[in-house]
């Protein structure tokens, strides 16, 4: 596996990796109502289980195919979010998500734009996937603003359920 060189910079946003000082924020950005609905397998209750969560993430950064999950941050330092890659079957999935007091200002689909080449660079991989459950609009949006095509719509595993998904495909631009 290849290394992305660290920071990704946007025009506002910073990509980085995690360290132990943000358990305090990712721990609050995991507890928005659209993670309870959508990842709730996201959620950390407690600050214990999300600074066990993040030292896991951490451990994952020298490991193959092992999550691999990454701050958004303002250039002033403030951890909003994450994007991620995680190993799903024989592919790689793409996730992100925005603190809610953060949304509606475009900054998933900056990050999002940002991070794909990186991310299939490091993986050697042409393409990357993401699914969404039909009713996250705004997660469907970020994906089609990002450059992802709509592979498939209707039912899907999600979040251990079939569900009605939608999956999207991403490929490798040269």
């Amino acid at each position: 596996m290849n290394s992305i060189s660290f920071p990704i910079k946007t025009e506002r946003l910073s990509i980085t990796k995690f360290d132990e000082s943000m358990v305090d924020s990712f721990q609050a950005n995991s507890m928005d109502d659209d993670i309870r609905r959508f990842v709730p397998d996201e959620v950390f209750e407690t600050l214990d289980e999300a600074r066990a969560t993040l030292a896991k993430l951490i451990s994952y950064y020298n490991q193959d195919n092992a999550p691999l999950v990454y701050p958004i941050l303002l250039h002033d330092g403030q951890n909003i979010g994450y994007v991620q890659a995680v190993p799903y079957y024989d592919e790689w999935e793409i996730g992100y998500h925005v603190a809610k007091a953060h949304t509606g200002k475009r900054y998933a689909s900056e990050a999002l734009r940002a991070f794909l080449p990186f991310i299939i660079r490091q993986l050697g991989i042409g393409h990357i996937i993401g699914i969404s459950h039909i009713d996250n609009i705004a997660s469907r949006r970020v994906m089609e603003k990002s450059g992802f095509d709509l592979e498939y719509d209707g039912p899907g595993p999600y979040q251990g359920e079939e569900l009605h998904i939608r999956r999207y495909v991403y490929h490798r631009v040269e």
